[in-house]
């Protein structure tokens, strides 16, 4: 027999590691694959979340903003006839305040200086100025620190404003407690008579002009607030009527008269013992 046909090629070792090994590498790679998908799609969940978050706070104190400024110029249209009847009233000589019927000189003076008070929703302005949190998301500092002015600017108008209304009422209380230190006839001639208030119906003219020129500052910040943030007037303004329309048509308050039950009539107390009717 040749040589040759008696030798046998060794045959190749195989490592049982080596499957084992791929096959751990393989679930490495592939845990590895799938968790960077699933943070990538949380990642993007949390921006698509925290982008709507942020538009949703910016277009809720704009609006707000946008609300007050609506108020004051509301307000302004509202004292054109306090203003035209007390132009009219300071414009009559002082000796014409007595032979005037005392009754249609004190509507004209009440029409005069009918004033209310204005006021904001400080939900926003709380949420904004008080949440860190809002502040982190919003991102743009230019933002911030416009709104804040803006908030700051409305708070002193509110302020200003009340202050001087609660002002009338003190010097007409005042002239109504102590009738004998005011020269005049009656009551509408010795206010006419008096400078302290005299001076507050003529002020009303100029309040309304700058009630009209706070209204004009507040949204001219807040245009500049719209291009830092990047939403557009439009969407501010359909976003402040449809909020104005929910606090005009509010769901109705329970009424205590809707759930008032009338007293038990001696006959419908079927439920006594015979022996107690």
């Amino acid at each position: 027999m040749p040589l040759l046909s008696l030798y046998r090629a060794p045959k190749p070792k195989v490592d049982g590691k080596q499957p084992f090994i791929k096959q751990v590498l393989m679930i490495i790679l592939s845990t590895t694959i799938s968790l960077i998908l699933t943070l990538t799609a949380i990642s993007l969940v949390e921006q698509h979340h925290r982008k709507k978050d942020r538009r949703m706070s910016a277009m809720m104190v704009m609006s707000n903003i946008e609300s007050f400024a609506r108020t004051l110029e509301n307000r302004s249209n509202a004292l054109a006839r306090a203003d035209s009847v007390g132009t009219w009233l300071l414009a009559q000589p002082l000796g014409r305040f007595d032979t005037m019927p005392e009754e249609v000189l004190n509507e004209m003076i009440e029409e005069s200086l009918k004033l209310q008070f204005v006021s904001h929703d400080h939900t926003a302005e709380n949420i904004f100025s008080n949440n860190i949190e809002t502040w982190k998301n919003m991102g743009n500092f230019e933002f911030i620190d416009k709104v804040g002015q803006c908030f700051s600017s409305i708070n002193t108008v509110e302020e200003y404003w009340n202050g001087w209304v609660n002002d009338v009422e003190s010097v007409k209380k005042e002239i109504t407690s102590h009738p004998s230190d005011y020269v005049g006839a009656h009551k509408g001639s010795k206010f006419m008579h008096n400078d302290e208030l005299r001076n507050r119906i003529g002020r009303v003219h100029n309040w309304r002009g700058w009630m009209k020129y706070v209204a004009a500052t507040l949204r001219y910040h807040n245009r500049e607030n719209l291009r830092a943030i990047g939403i557009t007037e439009e969407a501010l303004m359909d976003f402040t009527d449809e909020r104005t329309r929910e606090v005009k048509n509010p769901e109705p308050v329970p009424d205590a008269n809707d759930y008032y039950m009338p007293q038990l009539s001696l006959d419908s107390l079927v439920t006594l013992p015979p022996s107690l009717k």
